[in-house]
């Protein structure tokens, strides 16, 4: 009986946060412009390519949004359970795997940095703080952003398990890792090819526009 408790309330979290994860503000905005994202610029529906399709203001709401639905998720689940050990490893993680693949949405959704980010910083503020510096070394050393989901996606589960001990939850929150990986698989080849966008694009968008060749789409 116990058991079967543990079962529902794991599935309740589940459920809380893919749930939320399926809320995609990129879709929502390209829709209310007259496209589907998802067939538009990168193709990603994320910031990132709402930056590319319709400014820094849209792309910074995007991102916060995306990094507040997984907060939310986290912080909802454990209190609604808080004898659920893994409440909050759960939901986050739902709500990535909502993000990246909403039935909503035919299962094809974004690359799920800014949900990764709103997950840890539920968790703690120095957690955050301390991925963040990390990866933005990561990023300033590479240039790359599709590299830090990439690795945080492995490095925060490991942190998290030391940190807390509680390894069963860091191997539900490293239950991302691979879909992660394969989501940016096509960046890595971009990358290959010099096609990329570097981090540079944010402050020299016609500079990274000339560099990798891309055409903008009237």
């Amino acid at each position: 009986m116990k058991i079967k408790k543990k079962f529902l309330q794991a599935l309740a979290c589940a459920g809380i946060g893919y749930t939320i994860g399926m809320l995609n503000p990129a879709y929502v905005i390209g829709l209310r412009k007259g496209y589907d994202i998802r067939k538009k610029g990168s193709g990603n529906p994320g910031a990132s390519n709402t930056i590319l399709l319709e400014g820094k203001k849209a792309g910074a709401f995007v991102m916060a949004f995306d990094i507040s639905k997984a907060a939310v998720s986290v912080i909802a689940s454990r209190r609604l359970f808080p004898k659920c050990d893994c409440a909050g490893e759960t939901a986050g993680t739902a709500c990535v795997f909502g993000h990246m693949f909403p039935a909503l949405l035919n299962f094809r959704g974004g690359k799920g940095l800014a949900c990764l980010g709103g997950e840890i910083l539920a968790f703690s503020v120095h957690d955050f703080a301390t991925m963040l510096f990390f990866e933005s070394v990561l990023l300033m050393a590479t240039r790359y952003i599709c590299l830090v989901p990439i690795t945080l996606s492995v490095a925060y589960p490991l942190y998290h398990g030391f940190e807390t001990g509680n390894w069963k939850g860091s191997a539900i929150l490293g239950s991302v890792a691979v879909p992660v990986f394969l989501k940016h698989i096509e960046n890595l080849r971009r990358i290959a090819e010099g096609k990329e966008f570097k981090v540079d694009f944010l402050w020299d968008k016609e500079g990274e526009l000339e560099r990798t060749g891309w055409v903008e789409e009237e």
